[in-house]
């Protein structure tokens, strides 16, 4: 990369300094998401009165039966775990 860079007439500042603004519009972007998924958890756990960590346990191990609701609360569960991951990671690569 640094060979690209060289080749632009880019500085080495001014990439970093665009990574760094992509990185933290990524974890922007990230946040609202993270927000809208457990405002959709919490709306699940209010209609069927558990925590979403019991439904989870609950479902994976196939005591909850099949309902749709049940399918995008376990999705909206792994979404959101992953979010959380890739915003660890992008804060880590931000330094």
């Amino acid at each position: 990369m640094a060979a690209e860079i060289k080749k632009t007439g880019l500085t080495k500042d001014l990439v970093k300094n665009v990574v760094t603004r992509t990185l933290k519009s990524r974890i922007e972007e990230i946040n609202q998401k993270l927000n809208d998924l457990y405002e959709n958890m919490k709306y699940f756990e209010k209609k069927y009165g558990m925590e979403t960590e019991e439904f989870y346990k609950k479902f994976l191990s196939g005591t909850l039966g099949d309902d749709m609701d049940f399918f995008e609360w376990k999705a909206s569960v792994e979404i959101y775990n992953e979010l959380k991951e890739e915003k660890k990671a992008l804060i880590e690569a931000i330094g």
